[in-house]
């Protein structure tokens, strides 16, 4: 019990000593809350540790597996996983009161994976079913709570908040397809998590390398990128017009490209 209360103060007072100085500007405050990174120092830090990670160990993979795998076969790769995303998907819209959605997505799921073996083939998109991603992130919006809490980076996952952290626990916790996976071997269901992020990553690629080389403060580019994607997602899913500059039309953080 003593090691657990040790290793909380620690964990209590890195988060203290990542905090940034609230300024007393009016100018510089209306800033400061706009980015709503109160612990920018701590995430700065983080970022700078998954830069390393990515420089050493993810992009040299990406650009091994893009070399050594056909397109048409990354493309399958690709459907597949985001196929066995369908069912978590489905849960959130109907529990979002959306069941036009929860429809949609019970008919791609169905469809890609009978004829489509197991979703390597996107049949629904050739058949028009749109392609609809919803988290428990999301849900709690819909279900009331807008303040998504601090902004958040997370070491080798990347950028989010507290609420949409949060979502990503329950869906991972709540994922049928992850119960199923687990229960014939955990390492399944180890290996499904391992590909989705390295497939979340192939993804984002182009664009992380394009905001290093273009950007001056490529940190608080990908801070705007993902707050901005994300009022985005939540104003649709509300009724909302928002009014998103097309480079924030992207998927952060969690998704790989359905084809």
């Amino acid at each position: 019990m003593r090691k657990e209360i040790i290793v909380l103060g620690l964990l209590f007072g890195l988060i203290l000593s990542g905090c940034a100085v609230k300024p007393t500007d009016p100018d510089e405050l209306v800033i400061y809350e706009q980015n709503n990174d109160p612990l920018e120092p701590m995430n700065r830090a983080v970022y700078k540790f998954n830069q390393g990670a990515y420089d050493y160990v993810l992009k040299p993979a990406v650009r091994g597996y893009r070399k050594a795998v056909p397109n048409v076969v990354q493309t399958g790769i690709a459907n597949f996983m985001a196929n066995l995303k369908q069912p978590v998907y489905m849960i959130n819209a109907l529990l979002q009161g959306d069941f036009k959605a929860t429809g949609d997505i019970a008919g791609r799921f169905a469809l890609n994976s009978v004829f489509g073996l197991a979703g390597i083939f996107d049949l629904a998109t050739r058949e028009e079913i749109p392609v609809i991603k919803r988290d428990f992130g999301q849900t709690l919006a819909v279900w009331g709570i807008k303040n998504s809490g601090p902004y958040l980076m997370i070491p080798i996952l990347g950028p989010t908040t507290v609420r949409d952290g949060i979502g990503v626990g329950v869906d991972t916790f709540a994922d049928p397809v992850d119960w199923i996976l687990y229960r014939q071997s955990k390492w399944l269901a180890y290996g499904r998590a391992g590909a989705n992020g390295f497939l979340q990553f192939e993804n984002k690629y182009d664009l992380l390398e394009d905001m290093e080389k273009n950007s001056t403060d490529s940190y608080a580019t990908m801070r705007s990128m993902y707050q901005q994607n994300c009022q985005k997602e939540i104003g649709e899913l509300r009724g909302e017009v928002q009014e998103v500059q097309a480079a924030y039309d992207y998927d952060f953080p969690d998704d790989e490209e359905d084809e």
